[in-house]
């Protein structure tokens, strides 16, 4: 069953290692809609800071970055690409190796908070072993499962309003108190918190028309 995990790592030679240790308070994250080969070198950072003269002598001073560039904005902030060196140690190879994916990576109290989507808890060992063996910094902040999508359709569910309330409800969305919020909910499962609301609510709906005889989705009290 695939698994997304949430995790907080550093090392001295990790990504922008000394860009993040000049500007610990500005935020970095790498741009995902322009970041898809897996096994290129180069990536696309927002670095939210209008410090770009200084923020540019770090990113020529970092040993772990081989050329720079400023190639657009987004959302009011410079994005950079980033062609790393070979001495940066980077966890998105290890990830990729594994079958899974990077779904989101920020800066935060002096390395990276990263989500990857990987295929199995095993998979996640190997990375987390991998990165022990090259003494990085490792802290698991969070790991879920995703449902399995295979199976019957019942109640006449779409396979993702299945899933979704499958993830919530394994989670404890439907407990009282819920101990997963809606918010949560999306985080995990990439999505926005509009989708969640709507498979859930549209997927109980199903649920209660298919069972209940008297609910022909027409009546509303």
């Amino acid at each position: 069953m695939s698994i997304i995990a949430k995790v907080h790592f550093s090392h001295p030679n990790m990504a922008l290692a000394t860009v993040i240790e000049s500007f610990p308070d500005v935020a970095i994250r790498v741009l995902q809609e322009v970041s898809t080969d897996p096994v290129s070198n180069t990536s696309f950072f927002i670095i939210e800071t209008d410090r770009t003269d200084a923020l540019e002598r770090a990113l020529e001073a970092d040993h772990t970055v081989e050329r720079a560039e400023r190639v657009s904005r987004y959302q009011d902030w410079p994005v950079y690409s980033v062609e790393f060196s070979s001495e940066a140690m980077l966890l998105g190879s290890a990830v990729t190796e594994h079958g899974g994916f990077a779904l989101d990576a920020q800066q935060h109290d002096g390395g990276w908070v990263e989500r990857w989507q990987l295929p199995d808890r095993e998979s996640f060992q190997s990375v987390w072993q991998y990165a022990l063996d090259r003494s990085f910094q490792f802290d698991i902040i969070k790991i879920n499962q995703i449902p399995d999508s295979s199976g019957s359709n019942m109640f006449g569910m779409t396979d993702k309003q299945r899933e979704t309330i499958a993830y919530a409800y394994n989670n404890g969305y439907f407990g009282d108190p819920s101990e997963i919020t809606l918010e949560e909910i999306a985080d995990d499962l990439g999505i926005s918190t509009t989708a969640v609301s709507g498979r859930i609510r549209r997927g109980i709906e199903k649920m209660v028309e298919s069972t209940i005889p008297e609910a022909d989705g027409q009546q509303r009290l």
